[in-house]
């Protein structure tokens, strides 16, 4: 087991085991996911972020319509 304190910002330093092992390296992403009783780290969430949004803009808008609906046509 991998222990890591927190900080007085909430900070926590990844291990260096457990970094490389994950392949994180500065500006990889990440997210916190519950899973029952525990939080899981979960790297390179991409593919949750697309469950997430797809579908999104249903009605046959395209991004820049919705966009455009949203804030205001610019001309």
């Amino acid at each position: 087991m991998e222990l890591s304190k927190v900080t007085a910002k909430y900070q926590v330093t990844i291990p260096v085991k457990v970094r490389k092992e994950l392949g994180i390296i500065p500006g990889t992403e990440v997210d916190i996911k519950k899973e029952g009783q525990k939080y899981v780290l979960v790297v390179d969430p991409i593919e949750r972020v697309r469950e997430k949004w797809c579908g999104r803009f249903k009605g046959g808008l395209t991004t820049m319509e919705y966009m455009d609906e949203v804030r205001g046509e610019v001309n």
